[in-house]
């Protein structure tokens, strides 16, 4: 079914004209100007509050380093490590391109990685950042041909895969640790309702593409609970979730039965790299008595800690909780420290200049450009 370049733009979009949707610069500017100036520097100054915090006081307190340490420990990393691991880091953002280029088809891998860069930089950078991130995603890919219905499909359809995905790797490392003797009883019922809660979030997800009555009955059960939370919580109005879950599966059948164990696959291999590295973070560093389970614990957790939005990509929480992690099964204390702020900077801070860079591909390869809906009409 072909999707009409005129259908109404996504909320993230709406107050632009047609040629303003596709400028990113446009988008992101439109994005930031809906907030208020007072409350854009509240965020701002709360956000770096929070980071300075802790890493000027939660991060010595609780992890023991010394930042004069750790320094030194990642300075003793040769050139060639270095490149080795900015060469793996780069594998897994190519990973990643699998999961794009099968939620979006027709999108070209290097169209792939430009639109992944330059949507994580603006999300690395700002606090609550996540909708201007997505606002540059629409812009951009709709520059290149595609409608705003296949954006957002692509959007959603990937972002629920890497939710299992963060969902599902702390359950998969809490159980791993226990199998291994690394972890005491006491996390077998977290481990349990974890694992509970992802076969029932799959069975929801497979029922709603078996059949529209069965997704119908399961939009009534979400409407309900819904409605219930309303009405205690007071809300003047009530969304309608059987609309949202028939309009999901409406739009997503196809794309996910045609493609759903490629997209699994892809998202699978990407975590995979970015494990593997964090990994040679921890052996480059030179730490020895981390085991892959113990390392895949640690980021795990640090994946799940990503989702905070007080900070962009959850900075400060994720290398004080991966850093605890490490230390907690034995890691030295700077050398654990400076093996998770070595892999911070591949996975976060190196994405901001790449993504400043990929702002600049976009902006200079119009020869990608394309009339909106012509790439959609042709996949």
């Amino acid at each position: 079914m072909t999707e009409s370049p005129d259908e109404e733009l996504p909320a993230v979009l709406q107050g632009l004209s047609a040629e303003e949707s596709t400028d990113a610069f446009a988008v992101v500017s439109h994005e930031l100007q809906k907030k208020s100036t007072v409350r854009r520097f509240v965020e701002i100054g709360s956000s770096l509050s929070v980071v300075v915090i802790i890493f000027a006081f939660v991060i010595p307190k609780i992890t023991g380093s010394d930042y004069a340490e750790i320094w030194d420990q990642m300075t003793k990393l040769s050139a060639w490590e270095i490149t080795a691991l900015i060469a793996f880091w780069f594998l897994g953002m190519l990973a990643y391109t699998g999961v794009l280029t099968n939620t979006l088809p027709g999108l070209k891998r290097t169209q792939a990685l430009t639109v992944n860069f330059a949507g994580s930089a603006v999300s690395n950078v700002m606090p609550f950042g996540g909708a201007i991130g997505v606002g540059a995603t629409y812009a951009i890919d709709m520059s290149w041909g595609f409608t705003a219905p296949s954006v957002t499909l692509s959007i959603l359809v990937s972002g629920i895969w890497n939710v299992f995905a963060k969902l599902a790797m702390p359950v998969l490392a809490l159980a791993l640790l226990m199998i291994s003797g690394n972890a005491t009883g006491k996390l077998f019922v977290p481990t349990l309702l974890g694992l509970l809660a992802l076969i029932v979030a799959a069975v929801v997800l497979g029922l709603i593409m078996r059949s529209e009555g069965i997704a119908e009955n399961i939009g009534r059960l979400g409407q309900a609970i819904v409605g219930w939370f309303c009405r205690v919580t007071h809300r003047k109005t009530t969304p309608n979730v059987v609309k949202v879950v028939l309009d999901f599966r409406h739009q997503s059948i196809g794309l996910v039965r045609e493609r759903w164990l490629l997209i699994t696959l892809w998202i699978f291999l990407f975590n995979l790299i970015q494990f593997l590295l964090l990994f040679a973070c921890i052996r480059a560093i030179g730490i020895e008595g981390i085991t892959l389970t113990e390392a895949f614990a640690a980021f795990a957790f640090a994946r799940l800690l990503e989702t905070i939005p007080i900070t962009p990509s959850g900075v400060g929480f994720v290398e004080v909780g991966a850093a605890s992690a490490l230390i907690s099964f034995g890691g030295p204390e700077n050398a654990s420290t400076a093996a998770i702020f070595l892999f911070r900077g591949f996975v976060y801070l190196l994405e901001i200049p790449v993504g400043a860079m990929a702002w600049v591909v976009w902006a200079s390869m119009t020869r990608w450009r394309r009339p909106i809906g012509s790439v959609s009409r042709n996949h």
